[in-house]
C-alpha cells in the first residue's frame, strides 16, 4: 500500500547522504528518475506495478527522513539497495586512494539497484559524457511513460524490460542513440524477459557468472558489463576498463598526465577487492559532491503529478 507519511530510518553514524549522492549530481539534473534537490535525494521508480516516489534527506548523523508516495515498509531495503547505507568501506593500501577515502568517509555505493537498468543505461551511455548519457537515458524513459512532477521537475521511471520489448528499434532510435545501440537495447530487454540475464540477487552472489551472461548480449563489451555491475548493483570490485573519466581522475590524483588505459588497469590491481570503491572516491575527488543541505523540501507531497501503472 502506498504511503505519503514521512518516516525515519536509523543509519550508521558514518553514512553521508550527500557524499553517497555524488553520481546523481554529476548528471546535472538530467537523470530521468533521480535528482538532488534542495538537499534531498529524489527518486521515482517501479515497485511492482506501482510507480513509487521517494525523497530522502539527512538532518544529522545516524538518521535519515524518507517521504513520498511509496510503501514505507520497503524503505530500508530500498536504502540498502540504492544507497548502500549498511555497507562497510574496504581498507585501501594505496596511499592516494586511502587519502581520497578519508576525504569522503560517508560515501556509500549509489546504484540503480537493478542490473537490467544498469545494462540499459550503460549501453545508452557508451562513449559519451555523463551529462549526455543522462539526457539519452531520460529520452528512452520518456518513450514509455509521461512522467511525474516532483519538486519542480518531471521524473520518468526507468523503463522495464516488458515496456522496452513493446518498442521497435526505430522508436528507440528517436532517443538519440545509434541504430546499433537501439538494437542492443531492445535485444537486452528481450533477453531479460527470456530470463537470460541473472536476477539481481544471483548477480550479487555470483558476479563472475553475471559478467559472462552480460558479455553475451549484443554490443556489451567489458566496459559496459563492468559498468552495469558497478552502477546497476554497486558491486565492490566492478571495474570498467578503458573508462575515460576514471583515467582523468587517476591522472589528476596521481599527477601522472601520461597514464594510459593499460597503466590504469595495472594500477587498479592494487585496489582489489574494492576497485569500485576506489573508483568512486577518485571520481568524487575530481567531480565534487553536493553540499550537505537539509532544508525543507521545496514541494509538498500534494504537488506530485499523477501516478499511473506501467504501459
Amino acid at each position: 500500500m502506498a504511503s505519503t507519511l514521512d518516516s525515519f530510518l536509523a543509519v550508521p553514524v558514518a553514512f553521508s547522504l550527500a557524499q553517497s549522492c555524488g553520481p546523481i549530481v554529476w548528471g546535472k539534473g538530467r537523470w530521468p528518475n533521480v535528482d538532488w534537490i534542495d538537499g534531498h535525494f529524489v527518486w521515482a521508480g517501479w515497485e511492482g506495478n506501482h510507480l513509487a516516489t521517494r525523497w530522502v534527506r539527512q538532518s544529522g548523523s545516524g538518521v535519515v527522513e524518507i517521504g513520498g508516495n511509496r510503501d514505507a515498509a520497503n524503505d530500508a531495503a530500498w536504502m540498502a539497495g540504492t544507497l548502500g547505507f549498511d555497507r562497510v568501506p574496504p581498507t585501501m593500501e594505496d596511499p592516494l586512494v586511502a587519502a581520497a577515502a578519508e576525504r569522503f568517509p560517508g560515501m556509500r555505493p549509489y546504484s540503480s539497484n537493478s542490473l537490467f537498468e544498469g545494462v540499459i543505461s550503460c549501453i545508452a551511455g557508451q562513449s559519451i559524457s555523463v551529462a549526455a548519457a543522462a539526457i539519452t537515458h531520460a529520452r528512452i524513459a520518456a518513450l514509455v511513460h509521461p512522467g511525474v512532477r516532483i519538486g519542480g521537475r518531471v521524473f520518468w521511471p526507468a523503463p522495464t524490460a516488458e515496456q522496452l520489448c513493446k518498442l521497435d528499434v526505430a522508436t528507440v532510435r528517436t532517443s538519440g542513440v545509434t541504430w546499433k545501440r537501439a538494437e542492443a537495447i531492445v535485444a537486452a530487454a528481450e533477453a531479460q524477459v527470456r530470463g537470460e540475464i541473472p536476477s539481481d540477487d544471483e548477480a550479487r552472489l555470483d558476479p563472475e557468472t553475471a559478467r559472462i551472461a552480460l558479455l553475451r548480449l549484443k554490443l556489451v563489451g567489458y566496459w559496459t558489463a563492468e559498468s552495469a555491475l558497478l552502477w546497476g548493483l554497486g558491486l565492490d570490485d566492478a571495474f570498467p576498463p578503458n573508462d575515460a573519466a576514471l583515467r582523468r581522475a587517476v591522472r589528476l590524483a596521481y599527477g601522472t598526465p601520461e597514464l594510459d588505459h593499460k597503466g590504469l588497469e595495472k594500477l587498479a590491481e592494487g585496489w582489489r577487492p574494492g576497485r569500485a570503491w576506489a573508483s568512486r572516491w577518485l571520481w568524487a575527488a575530481m567531480f565534487g559532491l553536493p553540499a550537505e543541505v537539509a532544508a525543507p523540501f521545496a514541494r509538498p507531497l500534494g504537488d506530485f503529478g499523477p501516478l499511473s501503472a506501467p504501459k
